[in-house]
């Protein structure tokens, strides 16, 4: 006996045969308030919103005489960020910032003139970078670039450092663990499946120094980590 199978019946079961090997981005939640802590033990928060096709994250460090901001804001295409705009601000006024076109970036100092670089692939903030990455998997985009607002820097490729485990307020998790070279410096992502693969670890260096942040609670979604 001949058993026939409709065109449609066919194109079900090969979806259903190749769902195991598509490994497709999640999904980035509409808000997120998480709180970190600096390596200097300050509090850092950083606040992502997702509203119709624009997002921006609001990263800030606020104490007596450490007050710094960093707003990045741009557009969503699925799980993709498309920045637009970064600014990194002292004291409540602008520091740094850079502008995305297709043409390339724009960007510089505040008290110095403005330079433009032509580029081949996305250009992001450290922060904007660390949420595409996290939740395409460590995968980014070819050619991406990291800028600061004072400079420009090409990435190298994505490199995994394994698997580990981190205790975020009070309970350990797993979390995933990326490097990538920026220049002559790494920059480096931990994220964790369990909260979503938001950032719970950024560490990066500026000015010879290393930074690094490290979550300790928040929100996702008005769901308590």
């Amino acid at each position: 006996m001949k058993i026939k199978f409709s065109p449609g019946v066919l194109l079900t079961w090969i979806s259903l045969l190749l769902l195991p090997v598509v490994v497709r981005a999640a999904d980035l939640p509409q808000q997120a308030q998480l709180q970190f802590v600096d390596s200097y033990g300050l509090p850092v928060s950083m606040d992502f919103v997702q509203k119709g096709n624009q997002y921006r994250i609001n990263t800030q460090i606020n104490v007596i005489f450490y007050q710094m901001q960093f707003v990045s804001s741009g557009t969503v295409n699925g799980s993709g960020l498309n920045p637009l705009s970064y600014v990194d601000s002292r004291f409540g006024k602008p520091y740094a910032q850079a502008h995305f076109t297709e043409q390339g970036v724009d960007y510089g100092k505040i008290s110095e003139a403005g330079k433009h670089m032509v580029v081949n692939g996305p250009v992001y903030d450290m922060f904007a970078l660390g949420w595409q990455l996290g939740f395409n998997h460590g995968n980014l985009p070819a050619n991406t670039y990291l800028t600061n607002g004072k400079k420009v820097y090409p990435l190298d490729t994505v490199r995994s450092l394994g698997n580990t485990q981190l205790v975020i307020n009070g309970q350990q998790i797993d979390i995933s663990q990326y490097s990538i070279s920026r220049g002559d410096d790494v920059v480096e992502y931990a994220f964790a499946p369990q909260f979503g693969n938001v950032p719970v670890r950024i560490s990066y260096m500026d000015n010879g120094k290393v930074y690094t942040l490290q979550l300790k609670g928040g929100q996702i979604d008005g769901k308590a980590i």
